[in-house]
């Protein structure tokens, strides 16, 4: 490579840095809401769903609420997976993060347990 050709990548790597850095100053970090203890979340998941989601069963009605309140939980506390899963009864962090993402996709298509978290999120935030 030729200097003039070096120093034009310089230049323009510089020029990336520097429109890089002013994109980090104008955005915000969006931090997670932390507002909730998991108890609170648990319990209103179990009012809501009228079941107990700590229960160790493979019944519908029990995995749906499982599912919200892993989700809720990942959403309004500080609670890594392993966390979670431990105060679900699931046996570890790749089980809850499943639980998550079917969460996300009941939400997306079941308008009945769309309507059960909201309402959910709904007296999280008055509380």
């Amino acid at each position: 490579m030729k200097r003039e050709q070096i120093k034009s990548l310089i230049k323009s790597h510089y020029l990336m840095i520097n429109r890089l850095e002013s994109l980090l100053d104008e955005e915000p970090v969006s931090l997670k809401r932390k507002t909730c203890p998991s108890d609170k979340v648990i319990d209103l998941v179990n009012e809501v769903f009228n079941t107990e989601c700590r229960e160790n069963t493979r019944r519908k009605r029990v995995v749906l609420a499982r599912h919200c309140a892993a989700y809720l939980l990942r959403e309004y506390t500080n609670m890594t997976l392993v966390d979670i899963s431990n105060s679900l009864g699931n046996t570890d962090h790749a089980t809850c993060s499943h639980s998550i993402k079917a969460a996300k996709n009941m939400i997306e298509t079941d308008e009945d347990y769309a309507e059960k978290v909201e309402k959910i999120k709904l007296l999280l935030e008055k509380k």
